[in-house]
């Protein structure tokens, strides 16, 4: 059939959308639609997760947006540049400004679908009335109608039995709509079919929008070596250094064997560097590293699989010697990860007291450019514990002392998490996994049957549970991210407001960045740090 799902909201649309963007591309295949669309609420924060499934699955991805009122989708990279601007635009309420949007419509690089034309921000062949062959969906079954009506419950604040008896009463509530039918679900073709009563109009807007990619390799800003040497030169005299420093001036070579094994791994690992042209990225990780130290502040000495780079231990990234620990390299960096398309990076935490993380960060604005570095947001999922609290709070199901009991039956995910990849990937969730192994906690509220099917008086809600697992809550600011770009990040990356905060940051997740060209850096203020630097100030003193 010539058609295709447009108006699709996703979990990026916090508590109104349910599916997943490779759910929804799924659907499609199964459907064997040649195209589909992603119309979060005043969000793109999805399209990379969705483009990249659209083409494992070889379908077109139509990439939208959608405000009050309308939803505009971008017919070519300059439309996707327009969204990323509109986004990065909105003010803390969520607004749009009214001059902005007409200034970037009159690109006409989007096409508008609104119910009401006067809604609409375009005029002309690019408008299109919303009709039934333009449905919105909010989750890919049917019978998830029921998990997305929980989400909508939380995000209105009340409960379904609350909602069902307000329903009973006459009395009108905020999304009615979905409370009352079970249609909002991508449609199959004899669902489509059945509904249609008007001119198809989706061929011609799928066919206006351009197959162009998002995705692109990361980029660095360009390291200013102190004597305008090349990256790669300078890398090397900072090696050289090291080399000096913390090998020969410590006995560490004095043995031919011993030189030579070091010499070995210097080798293989500048080659690796070199091959992805990583050079930038271990001299800006550095540069925070002598600035933090310049300050006289303490920084980390290196943690996770960063320890085991003997460039970085040489260049003073990490205090740890990877030879003299027999720590691989290979788990910190493995240039196989890399290919055509793509150039994974690595991954360095950097530690720095807790209280000087933003003096820090205000420092690599004024070194790599103010629009150039931002913060970024980090989505909250229902995970484990939350979604069986939120599940069972939605339904009202038990008492609060229940479901604190249930709850802590269930085990942190990184505690499992070795386990949890053990698992068939169909059956890999949290919950599941605590009524296999937690089975006696549990067992009078579910338990697995020999079938590996779920029984009991709260089956159906540990089955709720599981199936929301994963699924967006919130949304907040990480921790530790911070993007250093070689672009404008305002015009090439939506960014999005904080609450009582005028500055806006990155509105990408972390495992996407990369994909669409931006480098993360991880930059932890710890607490712990500035109490010993404290401890340190005392016995000065004293």
């Amino acid at each position: 059939m010539d058609w295709a799902p447009l108006c699709n909201y996703t979990h990026y649309s916090l508590l109104k959308g349910l599916s997943k963007p490779e759910e929804l591309v799924l659907k499609c295949k199964e459907n064997k639609y040649g195209a589909c669309g992603i119309a979060d609420y005043k969000s793109v924060s999805g399209a990379v997760s969705f483009v990249k499934s659209c083409r494992k699955h070889g379908i077109k991805p139509i990439i939208g947006c959608s405000f009050d009122g309308f939803t505009l989708f971008a017919k070519n990279i300059n439309g996707w540049f327009d969204l990323i601007k509109l986004i990065s635009s909105l003010d803390e309420e969520g607004q749009l400004n009214p001059k902005t949007l007409a200034s970037i419509c009159a690109n006409a690089n989007l096409i508008s679908i609104s119910k009401k034309a006067h809604l609409s921000p375009i005029k002309g062949e690019d408008f299109y009335q919303s009709n039934s062959w333009t449905p919105e969906t909010y989750y890919t079954e049917k019978e998830q109608a029921e998990l997305h009506r929980i989400l909508l419950c939380s995000s209105m604040k009340t409960t379904l039995p609350k909602v069902r008896r307000a329903l009973k009463s006459g009395d009108d509530i905020d999304n009615k709509e979905f409370f009352v039918s079970n249609g909002f679900h991508v449609p199959n073709s004899m669902e489509i079919c059945e509904l249609i009563e008007e001119d198809n109009i989706v061929p011609e807007i799928c066919n206006k929008c351009e197959d162009y990619d998002i995705l692109r390799k990361p980029s660095l800003p360009v390291f200013q070596t102190p004597t305008g040497e090349s990256e790669e030169e300078y890398l090397k005299q900072l090696c050289r250094d090291g080399w000096r420093e913390m090998l020969i001036d410590q006995g560490k070579v004095k043995d031919e064997e011993k030189k030579q094994r070091y010499l070995e791994r210097f080798k293989e690992e500048f080659d690796v560097i070199n091959d992805a042209n990583l050079f930038g990225y271990f001299l800006i990780v550095r540069d925070i590293i002598n600035y933090v130290n310049s300050r006289g502040w303490l920084s980390g000495p290196g943690r996770g699989s960063a320890a085991g780079c003997l460039i970085s231990y040489l260049i003073g990234i990490t205090k740890i010697d990877p030879i003299e620990f027999d720590l691989l390299f290979e788990r910190f960096y493995n240039s196989g990860r890399n290919t055509e398309d793509h150039v994974s990076l690595p991954d360095i935490d950097i530690d720095v007291p807790g209280k000087k993380r933003d003096e820090i960060i205000e420092y690599l604005k004024d070194r790599y450019g103010h629009n150039s570095v931002s913060q970024m947001l980090t989505f909250g999922r229902l995970q484990g514990r939350s979604a069986i609290k939120e599940v069972l709070r939605m339904n009202e199901a038990c008492s609060f002392g229940e479901m604190n009991e249930i709850s802590k039956a269930i085990p942190n995910e990184a505690d499992v998490s070795d386990q949890l990849q053990a698992m068939d990937e169909e059956d890999r969730s949290i919950i599941r996994y605590a009524l296999i192994n937690n089975s006696e906690e549990l067992r009078d509220y579910c338990f697995v049957n020999s079938q590996g099917e779920l029984e009991g008086d709260y089956a159906k809600y540990f089955q709720q549970a599981i199936d929301i697992e994963g699924t967006f809550k919130t949304q907040g600011k990480h921790a530790a991210g911070v993007v250093i770009s070689s672009d404008n990040l305002h015009e090439s990356c939506p960014m999005v407001p904080q609450k009582n905060n005028d500055e806006k940051i990155v509105g990408i997740e972390m495992t996407d960045l990369e994909s669409l060209g931006h480098v993360k850096f991880d930059v932890l203020g710890i607490n712990l740090l500035d109490k010993i630097m404290k401890i340190e100030e005392l016995l000065d003193v004293v």
